[in-house]
Protein backbone atom coordinates (compact mmCIF):
# COMPACT_ATOMS: atom_id res chain seq x y z
CA UNK A 1 0.00 0.00 0.00
CA UNK A 2 1.13 3.52 -0.27
CA UNK A 3 0.40 6.48 1.83
CA UNK A 4 -2.12 8.67 1.22
CA UNK A 5 -3.63 12.07 3.31
CA UNK A 6 -7.03 12.40 3.28
CA UNK A 7 -8.28 16.41 3.82
CA UNK A 8 -11.57 17.73 4.46
CA UNK A 9 -12.56 21.50 4.25
CA UNK A 10 -15.87 23.18 4.11
CA UNK A 11 -17.28 25.02 0.89
CA UNK A 12 -14.73 26.56 -1.39
CA UNK A 13 -15.17 28.07 -4.58
CA UNK A 14 -14.34 26.26 -7.79
CA UNK A 15 -11.28 28.65 -8.87
CA UNK A 16 -9.94 28.64 -5.28
CA UNK A 17 -10.05 24.74 -5.43
CA UNK A 18 -8.57 24.48 -8.59
CA UNK A 19 -5.57 26.84 -8.27
CA UNK A 20 -4.71 24.55 -4.89
CA UNK A 21 -4.98 21.31 -7.27
CA UNK A 22 -2.19 22.90 -8.77
CA UNK A 23 -0.22 23.34 -6.10
CA UNK A 24 -0.88 20.06 -4.16
CA UNK A 25 -0.04 18.17 -7.69
CA UNK A 26 3.41 20.10 -7.54
CA UNK A 27 4.25 18.61 -4.21
CA UNK A 28 3.05 14.88 -5.77
CA UNK A 29 4.96 15.01 -8.65
CA UNK A 30 7.91 16.58 -6.87
CA UNK A 31 8.00 13.65 -3.93
CA UNK A 32 7.29 16.17 -1.45
CA UNK A 33 3.42 15.27 -0.91
CA UNK A 34 2.06 11.35 -0.98
CA UNK A 35 -1.32 10.51 -2.98
CA UNK A 36 -4.09 13.37 -1.62
CA UNK A 37 -7.87 12.87 -1.65
CA UNK A 38 -9.50 16.01 -0.59
CA UNK A 39 -13.21 15.99 0.06
CA UNK A 40 -15.06 19.12 -0.24
CA UNK A 41 -18.41 20.87 -1.54
CA UNK A 42 -18.53 23.99 -4.00
CA UNK A 43 -20.40 26.98 -4.38
CA UNK A 44 -23.40 26.29 -7.14
CA UNK A 45 -20.71 26.29 -10.50
CA UNK A 46 -21.20 24.20 -14.51
CA UNK A 47 -17.92 22.92 -15.44
CA UNK A 48 -17.48 21.47 -18.52
CA UNK A 49 -13.89 19.58 -19.42
CA UNK A 50 -12.23 20.00 -23.22
CA UNK A 51 -14.50 18.13 -25.17
CA UNK A 52 -17.38 20.01 -23.53
CA UNK A 53 -19.55 23.25 -24.68
CA UNK A 54 -21.04 26.03 -23.33
CA UNK A 55 -24.18 25.32 -25.27
CA UNK A 56 -24.68 22.28 -23.19
CA UNK A 57 -25.95 24.76 -20.63
CA UNK A 58 -29.64 26.28 -21.55
CA UNK A 59 -29.08 29.55 -19.66
CA UNK A 60 -27.51 32.72 -20.22
CA UNK A 61 -24.73 34.19 -18.06
CA UNK A 62 -26.58 36.72 -16.75
CA UNK A 63 -29.22 34.10 -15.57
CA UNK A 64 -26.41 32.02 -14.18
CA UNK A 65 -25.14 35.06 -11.59
CA UNK A 66 -29.30 35.45 -10.79
CA UNK A 67 -28.84 32.05 -9.39
CA UNK A 68 -25.77 32.25 -7.61
CA UNK A 69 -23.72 30.26 -9.78
CA UNK A 70 -21.53 30.28 -12.59
CA UNK A 71 -20.15 28.24 -15.02
CA UNK A 72 -16.60 27.55 -15.99
CA UNK A 73 -14.27 25.70 -18.59
CA UNK A 74 -11.85 23.13 -17.26
CA UNK A 75 -9.08 21.02 -18.11
CA UNK A 76 -10.03 18.05 -17.34
CA UNK A 77 -11.85 15.24 -19.49
CA UNK A 78 -15.63 15.41 -19.93
CA UNK A 79 -18.12 17.63 -20.74
CA UNK A 80 -20.82 19.17 -18.95
CA UNK A 81 -20.94 18.69 -15.40
CA UNK A 82 -22.73 20.89 -11.98
CA UNK A 83 -21.16 20.75 -8.54
CA UNK A 84 -22.46 22.33 -5.48
CA UNK A 85 -24.55 22.16 -2.28
CA UNK A 86 -25.38 18.35 -1.51
CA UNK A 87 -22.86 17.05 -3.58
CA UNK A 88 -19.14 15.56 -2.66
CA UNK A 89 -16.42 16.49 -4.53
CA UNK A 90 -13.74 14.45 -4.34
CA UNK A 91 -10.01 15.19 -5.85
CA UNK A 92 -7.51 12.54 -6.20
CA UNK A 93 -3.86 14.13 -7.04
CA UNK A 94 -2.02 10.65 -7.47
CA UNK A 95 0.66 10.14 -9.29
CA UNK A 96 0.31 7.57 -11.90
CA UNK A 97 3.57 7.17 -12.72
CA UNK A 98 5.35 3.39 -13.10
CA UNK A 99 2.05 2.22 -11.42
CA UNK A 100 -1.71 2.07 -12.80
CA UNK A 101 -2.40 2.88 -15.96
CA UNK A 102 -4.88 6.25 -16.54
CA UNK A 103 -8.29 3.76 -17.61
CA UNK A 104 -7.64 1.23 -14.44
CA UNK A 105 -7.28 4.89 -12.21
CA UNK A 106 -10.14 6.04 -13.79
CA UNK A 107 -12.23 2.53 -13.67
CA UNK A 108 -11.45 2.41 -9.68
CA UNK A 109 -13.06 5.82 -9.26
CA UNK A 110 -16.12 4.88 -10.45
CA UNK A 111 -16.15 1.65 -8.36
CA UNK A 112 -15.38 3.69 -5.35
CA UNK A 113 -18.16 5.88 -5.71
CA UNK A 114 -20.32 2.78 -6.24
CA UNK A 115 -18.80 1.07 -3.50
CA UNK A 116 -20.35 4.27 -1.84
CA UNK A 117 -23.48 4.16 -2.44
CA UNK A 118 -23.77 0.17 -1.67
CA UNK A 119 -22.13 1.58 1.91
CA UNK A 120 -24.87 3.94 2.22
CA UNK A 121 -27.83 1.94 1.34
CA UNK A 122 -28.16 2.05 -2.12
CA UNK A 123 -27.80 -1.34 -3.46
CA UNK A 124 -28.91 -1.38 -6.74
CA UNK A 125 -26.25 1.27 -7.84
CA UNK A 126 -24.02 0.03 -10.73
CA UNK A 127 -20.57 0.50 -12.29
CA UNK A 128 -20.50 1.82 -15.93
CA UNK A 129 -16.79 1.79 -16.75
CA UNK A 130 -17.61 3.01 -20.49
CA UNK A 131 -19.92 6.44 -19.42
CA UNK A 132 -17.22 7.10 -16.38
CA UNK A 133 -19.91 7.08 -13.91
CA UNK A 134 -22.41 5.03 -11.20
CA UNK A 135 -25.88 4.57 -12.01
CA UNK A 136 -29.19 3.33 -10.34
CA UNK A 137 -31.50 1.64 -12.98
CA UNK A 138 -30.45 4.41 -15.71
CA UNK A 139 -30.35 7.06 -13.60
CA UNK A 140 -26.70 9.12 -12.84
CA UNK A 141 -25.72 9.06 -9.28
CA UNK A 142 -21.94 10.33 -9.76
CA UNK A 143 -19.52 11.38 -12.17
CA UNK A 144 -15.79 10.77 -13.02
CA UNK A 145 -13.87 13.49 -14.83
CA UNK A 146 -9.98 13.59 -14.63
CA UNK A 147 -6.93 15.12 -15.98
CA UNK A 148 -3.33 13.82 -15.96
CA UNK A 149 -0.48 16.01 -16.24
CA UNK A 150 3.26 15.08 -16.02
CA UNK A 151 1.94 11.68 -14.69
CA UNK A 152 -0.04 13.36 -11.61
CA UNK A 153 -3.82 13.06 -11.80
CA UNK A 154 -6.23 16.09 -10.95
CA UNK A 155 -9.67 16.83 -10.53
CA UNK A 156 -11.83 13.41 -9.54
CA UNK A 157 -15.13 12.78 -8.63
CA UNK A 158 -18.39 14.34 -8.36
CA UNK A 159 -21.04 12.22 -5.84
CA UNK A 160 -24.61 13.50 -5.38
CA UNK A 161 -25.58 13.30 -1.43
CA UNK A 162 -28.54 15.13 -1.65
CA UNK A 163 -28.13 18.20 -3.93
CA UNK A 164 -31.01 20.58 -5.57
CA UNK A 165 -31.59 18.00 -8.53
CA UNK A 166 -33.51 21.30 -10.48
CA UNK A 167 -29.49 22.25 -11.43
CA UNK A 168 -29.28 19.07 -13.37
CA UNK A 169 -32.53 19.87 -15.41
CA UNK A 170 -31.19 23.19 -17.06
CA UNK A 171 -28.11 21.11 -18.75
CA UNK A 172 -26.90 18.44 -20.99
CA UNK A 173 -24.60 16.38 -18.49
CA UNK A 174 -21.52 14.39 -19.81
CA UNK A 175 -23.37 15.04 -22.95
CA UNK A 176 -26.34 12.80 -22.62
CA UNK A 177 -29.72 14.97 -22.53
CA UNK A 178 -32.07 11.74 -21.85
CA UNK A 179 -29.84 10.63 -18.75
CA UNK A 180 -31.70 11.75 -15.20
CA UNK A 181 -29.87 13.15 -12.59
CA UNK A 182 -30.35 11.19 -9.39
CA UNK A 183 -28.86 10.99 -5.71
CA UNK A 184 -28.49 9.02 -2.89
CA UNK A 185 -30.95 10.53 -0.75
CA UNK A 186 -33.41 10.54 -4.04
CA UNK A 187 -32.70 6.38 -3.97
CA UNK A 188 -33.56 6.03 -0.02
CA UNK A 189 -29.74 5.69 1.09
CA UNK A 190 -28.45 7.97 3.98
CA UNK A 191 -26.71 11.30 2.65
CA UNK A 192 -25.03 12.45 5.96
CA UNK A 193 -21.88 14.27 3.95
CA UNK A 194 -19.93 12.59 7.25
CA UNK A 195 -21.28 8.80 5.97
CA UNK A 196 -20.76 9.54 2.72
CA UNK A 197 -17.16 11.04 3.02
CA UNK A 198 -16.51 8.01 5.19
CA UNK A 199 -17.36 5.74 2.79
CA UNK A 200 -16.08 7.45 -0.12
CA UNK A 201 -12.43 7.28 1.99
CA UNK A 202 -12.37 3.78 2.85
CA UNK A 203 -13.66 3.13 -0.48
CA UNK A 204 -10.67 5.13 -2.57
CA UNK A 205 -8.51 3.78 -0.65
CA UNK A 206 -9.59 -0.01 -1.15
CA UNK A 207 -9.97 0.61 -4.63
CA UNK A 208 -6.19 1.75 -4.90
CA UNK A 209 -4.52 0.11 -2.57
CA UNK A 210 -4.03 3.19 -0.52
CA UNK A 211 -3.44 3.42 3.54
CA UNK A 212 -5.17 6.87 4.24
CA UNK A 213 -4.19 9.44 7.28
CA UNK A 214 -6.13 12.55 7.84
CA UNK A 215 -4.33 15.48 8.05
CA UNK A 216 -4.86 18.91 6.14
CA UNK A 217 -3.67 20.32 2.83
CA UNK A 218 -0.06 19.82 2.83
CA UNK A 219 1.39 23.32 3.18
CA UNK A 220 -1.78 25.21 3.77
Amino acid sequence: MQPALVARTERIGYIAAWDEQRRLAHLVRSGQSPTVIWLLEHEPVYTYGRHGRREDLFITDEVLAGMDATCVPTDRGGQMTWHGPGQTTAYVLHDLRGGRGVRRFVQALVDAMTDTCHACGVPAAESDHDRMGTYVEGRKVGSVGIRVAEGVTMHGIGLNRDPDLEWFRIMSACGAPDVVATSIAAEGGDPDRDVVDDALMTALANRLDLAPAPGGLVGA
